[in-house]
């Protein structure tokens, strides 16, 4: 008997897909690369997923859990969960413009200072000698005995093919493109036009992509989207637990964000016109997990005790074995080495973008996300951990909480009695970002509203204004509390194994787009980071986005890397005995 099917039509768009009877509709929206929210992986614990049906939802009623993480309100509109409704007839779906306003998908240019342009490639003149009857040498030798590179050599083979009609067409007189020893291809002798590199970091929460010009050093554009694979979970071990429990799990989550990087990089090539195949080469940071996923390897060990990943040293792949060959044909990709299961690439790029290093004094960098990776350097040591924060400071287990996207209150202040707000693009309010969190919760305490152990007069506190009203319920608050508690006792581990104590630490680095726009005193004022004068506390923006950068601009990042990422002392905190006790001491919501 053959299966029934169903349309499920997503507007305003009106793509039309098939799904099974019985499918559960996250599935579908995950499957067609819809933006849909699942904070908790699907399991029906956030309600997050929520998507209206502008027709069908009455073939399947509302579930016990709906019920309970909907208003009865947005029922009778026609939401529903997406990892609770199964498609029993046909149905409309209305999605979010997946579409990113352009404040978010194209965040300023960032200024890089480097020394000198050296990146891992080159450009070699060759000229050859025609062949005749008394050369019949072949075309490869006569080229590779033209190099003067030593030990030259051509490993792709589609080059190779190309070879003979390419060298005739040029009249044996061209440029080989050298990477490292290896020809990669080989372009006219009068060709003037750019080389180019890409940086990308595949961040929890967010992608991001940088177009650099190799020859100026020059980045020319950047672009950034939410990572699709949040539909799936919003933590690393949410969608480790995927993995493991589909066939094709690891598949699914590779297949998601690959869809959204060659959709970013061809929307760079065309906003800069630039030629794809100009792409040489291709540096890519990210948490073990993400790395481990794009490489379609298996997690599964980093989420368990002893928590051993596959590998976390430098490699170096064709874009075709990544399955890239679409957007980056002709581009090498270097993948940069991480530290650990749970510290990875992202933290080492970090740590060579932002003068971490070259300064002189105690300094501590902190990205506050969902992993809390944190490095902390005294004299020649550094010292790295990761505490699970949780998705809070991301959008994620708070009742309107949403990642930095046009309606998100980003900033709260206190004027007078007054409290006021701003929200992304001074939008209409739609819910509360990690930054307008942090200085809700600062600005209630000092306000009286709320007392630094968590509680709080009524049920919720709203946030009312001009641009509408976002509710923080008792949980919302619990949820920070966890979450700055979890860094900050990183923070104190990292500076017990240190040897030093608050007073020492010279610079706070916070990196990352939310460490870029959360405000330093509010941060300080609610115990986030240790108590040090406002002044030390700078923020360095996407750190890692700009250490991959470095990358293909500078080769010898790459050994500085490698060196790097095997000199720091990774910190287990499930070792430490005494963590839960530094993790409750650090929950109360005051300086410390």
């Amino acid at each position: 008997m053959k299966e029934a099917v169903h349309k499920v039509i997503f507007l305003p768009s009106q793509r039309t897909v098939t799904a099974k009877r019985g499918e559960i509709l996250l599935d579908v929206l995950r499957r067609e690369s819809q933006p849909v929210s699942a904070v908790c992986g699907g399991r029906g614990n956030c309600g997050k997923c929520k998507v209206l049906l502008d027709e069908g939802s009455e073939a399947f009623p509302p579930t016990l859990t709906e019920a309970r993480l909907l208003t009865r309100d947005e029922i009778a509109a026609g939401y529903r969960l997406s990892c609770q409704f199964k498609v029993m007839t046909d149905v409309r779906v209305k999605t979010e413009d997946p579409k990113v306003d352009s404040a978010v998908s194209k965040p300023s240019l960032p200024k890089i200072m480097i020394r000198e342009i050296s990146p891992q490639f080159r450009l070699e003149e060759f000229s050859l000698s025609k062949p005749d009857i008394h050369d019949q040498a072949s075309d490869y030798s006569r080229l590779i005995s033209a190099l003067v590179t030593e030990r030259p050599r051509i490993d792709r083979l589609n080059l190779l093919r190309n070879l003979p009609r390419i060298i005739r067409e040029m009249d044996y007189r061209g440029r080989a493109v050298m990477y490292g020893s290896e020809v990669i291809d080989i372009l006219p002798f009068s060709d003037e036009s750019g080389i180019f590199g890409t940086a990308i970091d595949i961040g929890t929460t967010t992608l991001a992509v940088y177009l650099a010009d190799l020859k100026s050093g020059e980045i020319l554009a950047v672009r950034s989207a939410p990572n699709p694979q949040s539909s799936y979970g919003q933590d690393v071990i949410s969608r480790i637990d995927y993995t493991m429990k589909r066939d094709k799990g690891v598949d699914e989550l590779r297949a998601a964000v690959l869809t959204t990087l060659n959709k970013l990089i061809d929307d760079l090539c065309r906003e800069s016109e630039v030629s794809n195949e100009r792409i040489y080469d291709t540096s890519i940071v990210g948490n073990t997990t993400m790395i481990h996923i794009l490489l379609g390897i298996s997690p599964e060990r980093i989420a368990s005790s002893p928590f051993i990943p596959a590998f976390t040293g430098g490699k170096v792949f064709e874009s075709r074995e990544l399955d890239l060959e679409e957007s980056i044909p002709n581009s090498k990709i270097y993948i940069m080495p991480g530290i650990s299961a749970y510290v990875g690439s992202d933290i080492t790029a970090g740590i060579l973008s932002s003068g971490f290093v070259e300064d002189s004094g105690n300094v501590l960098l902190v990205d506050i996300g969902t992993n809390g990776e944190m490095a902390l350097k005294r004299g020649g040591l550094i010292f790295a951990c990761s505490t699970a924060a949780g998705p809070a400071f991301e959008g994620g287990n708070i009742s309107q909480g949403t990642i930095a996207r046009p309606g998100a209150v980003d900033h709260v202040w206190l004027n007078g009695r007054d409290i006021g707000f701003s929200t992304v693009n001074g939008s209409k309010a739609t819910g509360i970002c990690g930054s307008g969190l942090i200085d809700a919760i600062a600005v209630m305490i000092g306000a009286g509203i709320l007392t630094e152990s968590g509680r709080i007069k009524g049920e919720y506190f709203e946030l009312e204004g001009p641009a509408g009203i976002v509710r923080i319920n008792k949980r919302d608050i619990r949820e920070v509390q966890l979450a700055k508690a979890a860094i900050r006792a990183g923070v104190s581990v990292l500076m017990d194994r240190a040897g030093i104590e608050t007073r020492d630490i010279d610079r706070i680095l916070l990196a990352g787009a939310f460490g870029n726009y959360i405000d330093p005193e509010n941060a300080l004022r609610i115990g986030m980071l240790p108590n040090v004068p406002v002044e030390r506390v700078l923020p360095v923006g996407n750190a890692a986005g700009l250490g991959a950068v470095l990358a293909v601009l500078d080769s010898g990042i790459r050994e500085r890397a490698e060196n790097l990422s095997g000199s720091i002392c990774y910190v287990e905190l499930s070792g430490r005995k005494d963590f839960n006790e530094i993790f409750v001491d650090n929950l109360a919501l005051r300086e410390g």
